[in-house]
């Protein structure tokens, strides 16, 4: 049987004006935010443990707004996964992620979380 044992989220805000000299320019993401999971069992239980992560679009007052994991640090897989596109989900032994915002001429605001299991 799987137990909940943590989870913990957060927001990300994202905006973009097309004013000024580069016009409706805006780079790829505007926002990141690094979350790295402190939390995971030491030494980790018998059975096994997996983090679930999760990103979603809470507030879109843009022309265009996107939201996404940009990467995962996953245990014993050297270098970072990338996702390319974004994914709004992922899971396994993640030790950490990186989440991207982007808004082209207005604002965004984006949630994630992440959730551990242990079984």
């Amino acid at each position: 049987m799987s137990t909940l044992t943590w989870e913990q989220g957060g927001v990300i805000n994202a905006s973009h004006s097309g004013g000024g000299f580069g016009g409706p320019y805006a780079a790829y993401p505007t926002e990141t935010v690094h979350v790295q999971i402190d939390k995971l069992p030491i030494p980790p239980p018998p059975d096994g443990w997996t983090v679930i992560v999760h990103v979603g679009l809470a507030r879109h007052e843009a022309e265009h707004a996107e939201i996404g994991i940009m990467s995962a640090t996953k245990v014993g897989l050297g270098p970072d996964v990338t996702f390319d596109p974004w994914e709004t989900a992922a899971y396994g032994q993640i030790l950490g992620f990186k989440v991207g915002a982007y808004a082209k001429n207005g604002v965004m605001r984006g949630w994630w979380f992440w959730q551990l299991w242990e079984w």
